[in-house]
């Protein structure tokens, strides 16, 4: 086992690097401790080493070990959502999930949130599917965003901040539930109308895995590629037009601590692709929501197909794709107001 370096206030464990990394943390240990930034970069190349086999392990597991997870598939999706479930449990909170019944058969999206120490009410929602499409294992698509969400919680979890941040896995995104109310974000974004949550924004996790200066970079429209690489090393931002100010905002912030700079789409749901994830169920909703994305068949060839299988990703763009948005993170979570007059 991997020597670990520990601070105590308190007799209160705050850092345990054993393996995964961060494990439990004292409620009063937050960002506005002086001791977080040298906690958090503590032995910084043996944490990425870290991400990069937590997620890989994660793919291996979902895409490789499992393969198809969709209502055909019944076993392997359950198997998904107790993976997801119990990997949220470890870290120090408790897990609930949201069940429905779709085609006769119960699914859930499942969910854990850290909440927050100064404006609880405000949540910032993080969330990727769990399911594939039919005929293919999900790698990147989407194996690669859940392995994204899991690390970017393991992360975060021994941390408090100003405002909530919730973490979802959804079920049923792909076909045939896309754009139907049984879709699983549609699900669970309905439910947060109805509980009246103050959902300030909503970050989707779509495709995130596949990635370097070989991939050939397309764009369903020709102005897109200014100022763009023209290849596909790089992470996306998208939105549709109601939420474009927090494609800014989230660019911004990703960027002026990230050495790969992540670059913006923003267009409407006209343009194939830019609503073709859980974020569009979010803006049906009233709330503004955001995509994280390697820009799914724009790069990789693979999308939707039996060859969409854990051999073909990246798995260091993967880590550093989750290392600097849980960056990003942590600064929008203590933002008192993400856009407007500050």
């Amino acid at each position: 086992m991997p020597v670990g370096i520990n601070f105590l206030i308190n007799n209160t464990l705050l850092y345990d690097n054993v393996h995964t990394g961060y494990r439990y943390v004292h409620t009063e240990f937050n960002q506005g401790n002086p001791m977080f930034a040298s906690v958090l970069l503590t032995e910084n190349k043996k944490v990425r080493r870290e991400l990069v086999a937590n997620v890989m392990d994660h793919v291996y597991f979902l895409a490789g070990e499992l393969g198809e997870r969709t209502l055909r598939q019944y076993d392997h999706l359950n198997h998904a959502r107790y993976y997801i479930k119990d990997y949220f449990r470890e870290f120090g909170h408790e897990p609930w999930d949201e069940k429905y019944t779709a085609n006769g058969m119960e699914v859930a999206n499942v969910a854990v949130e850290i909440t927050g120490y100064d404006r609880p009410d405000d949540i910032i929602v993080v969330g990727a599917h769990y399911d594939t499409i039919e005929d293919s294992p999900g790698a990147d698509d989407n194996a690669s965003a859940i392995a994204g969400l899991l690390e970017l919680y393991r992360l975060l979890s021994p941390y408090r901040y100003k405002k909530t941040v919730r973490f979802v896995a959804f079920t049923l995104e792909e076909p045939p539930f896309f754009s139907s109310e049984l879709m699983g974000s549609m699900q669970y974004s309905a439910g947060c109308k109805k509980r009246n949550e103050n959902i300030e924004l909503m970050i989707c996790l779509e495709m995130i895995g596949f990635g370097s200066k070989k991939c050939p970079q397309e764009f369903p429209l020709e102005e897109m590629k200014r100022n763009k690489p023209p290849f596909g090393d790089y992470l996306g931002v998208f939105s549709l037009p109601s939420s474009s100010p927090y494609v800014s905002l989230w660019k911004d912030v990703y960027n002026a601590a990230a050495k790969r700079k992540i670059y913006d789409i923003v267009g409407p749901a006209s343009i194939p692709g830019m609503d073709l994830s859980d974020h569009r169920s979010f803006v049906a909703r009233g709330y503004p929501a955001i995509m994280l994305s390697d820009s799914g068949y724009y790069r990789n060839k693979n999308y939707h197909t039996p060859g969409d299988t854990p051999d073909t990703l990246n798995y260091n763009f993967l880590a550093e794709n989750v290392h600097n948005s849980h960056l990003a993170l942590r600064d929008i979570l203590n933002m008192d107001k993400l856009v407007g007059p500050r």
